[in-house]
């Protein structure tokens, strides 16, 4: 009896044991099959940037630099990890391509989150992996503090040598634009990290924003939303007609001319398009500040969906501010109360 005992538990330890083993076997498969593919490494991780750091830095102007291009909020940089992606071909063929990633602090198993692109003015073009994310302070609300939003961003950088997203100085014949090297990192990224395909959006600031233009164009259909700032469109207009797109120019730049991205963007609706553009009257080129800081336009871009669509440009929205919902509907709520509770006895009944 008890030999039989002994054999029944013997059987049974060396069934779950070997349970165990194919359970975990087939892990470290699975873990195999879906192992990065290395391109991307990251260098240095974001740090822990405070409530206060994030208010102070959202109300800083764009830093100028002695070139007359602008240098990046300290606090931005540290809400970015620093990246490195392995490039292959032409001039920079093996060449380590420095980029600057926002990733959500804790990534949830399963969950999908948006992803934006963000292509930075020229005058930022430089090597130091940190002067693209100027202006970027504009944006701090959803980046760190109470209100931080979870979602990936990716902002590359054009070299000092080579400051134009869609010039190549490359001699080999294979294309080393900025744009082309861009639009590898953001495949990759796609491919090695949990992004909602249904939630990718650009933002492109004066020179990038002529490159998101071309940028949209090269992937019709696939961007929910996108923000352009004092750039001039161009392309095929059939490219840009199922998304929605917020473009904002100051009527008296001299940069931009205002009256040409009127036009395309007129032309863009009569075909069909969903686009809308914001005109400023403020004597200068910039119209990032508006757009990013008064409009919210990051805040726009997250709301939108490539299924379920989003809010219409220069629409008001609340993102979720616990601040502004309980001025909105808690004080009111307590007044109610207080005046109810403090009526005569005699009106209660």
């Amino acid at each position: 009896m008890t030999q039989g005992i002994f054999s029944w538990v013997a059987a049974l330890t060396l069934m779950i044991l070997t349970a165990i083993f194919v359970v975990a076997f087939s892990g470290m498969l699975t873990a195999e099959e879906n192992r990065p593919s290395g391109k991307i490494i990251l260098v240095e991780k974001a740090k822990r940037v405070t409530d206060a750091e994030a208010r102070k830095a959202s109300s800083s102007e764009s830093e100028k630099n002695a070139d007359g291009g602008y240098n990046a909020n300290v606090s931005v940089v540290d809400c970015f990890d620093a990246m490195q992606y392995h490039y292959t071909g032409g001039r920079y063929d093996n060449t380590p391509i420095r980029f600057r990633m926002l990733t959500p602090e804790t990534i949830k198993p399963g969950k999908k989150y948006p992803l934006i692109v963000w292509f930075h003015g020229f005058r930022e073009s430089a090597d130091d992996n940190t002067r693209q994310l100027a202006h970027v302070q504009l944006t701090m609300e959803y980046l760190a503090g109470k209100d931080k939003q979870d979602f990936f961003m990716i902002v590359t950088q054009c070299p000092s040598d080579n400051p134009s997203w869609e010039n190549s100085i490359s001699y080999e014949g294979q294309g080393d634009t900025l744009l082309t090297i861009t639009d590898e990192i953001f495949e990759t990224v796609l491919q090695e990290y949990p992004i909602d395909l249904d939630r990718l959006s650009i933002v492109g600031i004066c020179s990038g924003g002529n490159a998101a233009w071309n940028f949209l164009e090269k992937h019709p259909n696939r961007f929910a939303a996108m923000v352009v700032c004092s750039a001039l469109p161009s392309g095929n207009l059939h490219n840009f007609l199922s998304t929605p797109i917020w473009a904002f120019n100051n009527k008296d730049d001299v940069t931009t001319p205002y009256e040409p991205v009127e036009q395309f963007i007129n032309r863009l609706n009569a075909a069909g398009g969903n686009a809308q553009l914001t005109a400023g009257r403020y004597g200068r080129h910039d119209t990032w500040t508006s757009a990013l800081h008064d409009e919210k336009a990051v805040g726009w871009l997250l709301l939108h969906d490539l299924k379920k669509g989003g809010p219409p440009a220069g629409a008001k929205f609340y993102h979720r501010n616990t601040g502004i919902v309980f001025v909105l509907f808690g004080l009111p709520m307590i007044g109610i109360l207080i005046v109810v509770n403090t009526r005569p006895k005699h009106l209660k009944k």
